[in-house]
This record gives C-alpha cells, sequence and structure tokens, in this order.
C-alpha cells in the first residue's frame, strides 16, 4: 500500500483503493484545464445505501495522508451509524 500511494502522489491522474469501503482519488488538473493539487478520499455506498460523502486530504506524504484517511473513516462510519440508528428508531426500513 505504501508503494501505491506514494506513487499515486506522484502522478498527475489516478485513483487507488484503499479498502471496501473508500478510495483515493487524485487530481492536477481542473475541470477548465488550470492546474490544481487534488487528493480526496471517496466514500462507497454502503449497503445500498449513497451517504455521498468524502473528504479532501492536505497532507502529501504518505504517514499524513494515512492519518487523515483514518480520520475521515471514523468520522464517516460515525455518521452512517448515526443515521442508521435514526431511521431505526424512527421505524424506517429500507429495501
Amino acid at each position: 500500500m505504501k508503494s501505491e500511494i506514494k506513487s499515486l502522489l506522484k502522478s498527475e491522474e489516478g485513483t487507488y483503493r484503499l479498502n471496501n469501503i473508500s478510495y483515493l482519488r487524485r487530481w492536477t488538473e481542473s475541470a477548465i484545464g488550470e492546474p490544481v493539487d487534488g487528493l480526496r478520499i471517496c466514500f462507497d455506498n454502503i449497503n445500498g445505501v449513497d451517504f455521498g460523502d468524502f473528504v479532501d486530504i492536505e497532507s502529501r506524504t504518505y504517514e499524513g495522508v494515512i492519518k487523515e484517511c483514518e480520520a475521515a473513516t471514523s468520522d464517516f462510519l460515525k455518521e452512517v451509524s448515526r443515521r442508521l440508528t435514526n431511521d431505526l428508531r424512527a421505524g424506517y426500513r429500507a429495501y
């Protein structure tokens, strides 16, 4: 994982799957062709529900990226848990 993330940080564009629910996305050009330095952790749908979450990553070192991804993943899963328990409490069941 370490070499793949370091390689992604050096690349102009790409993605790297971190785990079953998230991936890193890298880009260096905006939609209108301007130079940017983008890195983002994106989260997949969980059990068919789109929680629509991503977090921009500021660090450009492996250790910093991992630390930010750990925090973002923890926050994301807490929010998923909060929403699911609220739905349960309200009697909502999705199919």
